[in-house]
């Protein structure tokens, strides 16, 4: 996936003429489960969403596909272990950031990052992820836009469609990397905004404790992924984005 140097595109033009939804509508009250590609799409994609319905008292749970550990492959001095260790810290810090520091519980699935398939995803791998929700009685699942631009994205976004069907709950996707292209592949009238203005401090917070991703923190591999400053303000700034269905 080329990431862009601008946060601009089709989808967020047609974005900007979205109305807003109500927090009731992108999550009854109830459960709340949340399936992400790695960590720091909690942060990106729904963050202020996720503040919102942490203080609205719904049940949040986490099912987490990869542990993020391609984003810095050829580090020497952040080896694959060092680096999920980082990053699973930093998504426990997101999270309490977000939740208030309420403890937000989180299924890892394991998948490989940056080349994950659908046919990664096996029986087991669905069973234990409803196992895992069902104590949270969810009435909404949250997850990525399968037009996103990357493979690890389409892949959470089936498992998650899965899940909805499964727990009888309300699905809703937030695009991240497919909102800068020139795709088409929505239909504006599923297209819903979502801003809360006392919980946009919170959304930044838990975007700056994702430092492996956003800073120059590890800085022995030229080929490391770094979010572009452009796109950094744009994540923490702009009306979140959601598709129903």
């Amino acid at each position: 996936m080329t990431v862009p140097g601008e946060a601009a595109g089709a989808l967020l033009r047609d974005a900007a003429a979205a109305p807003y939804a109500h927090l009731d509508e992108l999550t009854p009250p109830g459960g709340l489960l949340v399936v992400v590609p790695h960590p720091d799409d909690e942060a990106i994609g729904c963050g202020m969403a996720l503040a919102a319905a942490a203080d609205a008292g719904r049940r949040i749970g986490v099912v987490l596909m990869t542990d993020g550990e391609g984003s810095h492959a050829g580090s020497a001095r952040f080896g694959r272990e060092r680096l999920v260790a980082l990053r699973q810290a930093e998504l426990a810090r997101s999270l309490a950031a977000l939740a208030g520091g309420a403890e937000v519980p989180v299924h890892r699935l394991g998948l490989p990052d940056g080349c994950s398939t659908e046919s990664d995803l096996t029986m087991d791998h669905l069973e234990c992820a409803v196992a895992f929700a069902r104590p949270l009685r969810p009435r909404a699942v949250w997850t990525t836009w399968e037009h996103d631009p990357h493979c690890d994205h389409l892949t959470a976004a089936t498992l998650a469609r899965r899940l909805a069907e499964r727990l009888g709950a309300v699905l809703w996707r937030f695009p991240v990397w497919g909102r800068f292209g020139e795709e088409v592949a929505h239909h504006e009238a599923e297209l819903r905004l979502f801003a809360s203005p006392p919980h946009l401090a919170r959304k930044r917070a838990a975007i700056a404790e994702h430092r492996s991703q956003f800073t120059d923190l590890i800085d022995d591999d030229p080929g490391a992924f770094r979010m572009p400053d452009a796109l950094t303000a744009h994540f923490a700034d702009h009306p979140e984005i959601f598709l129903r269905g």
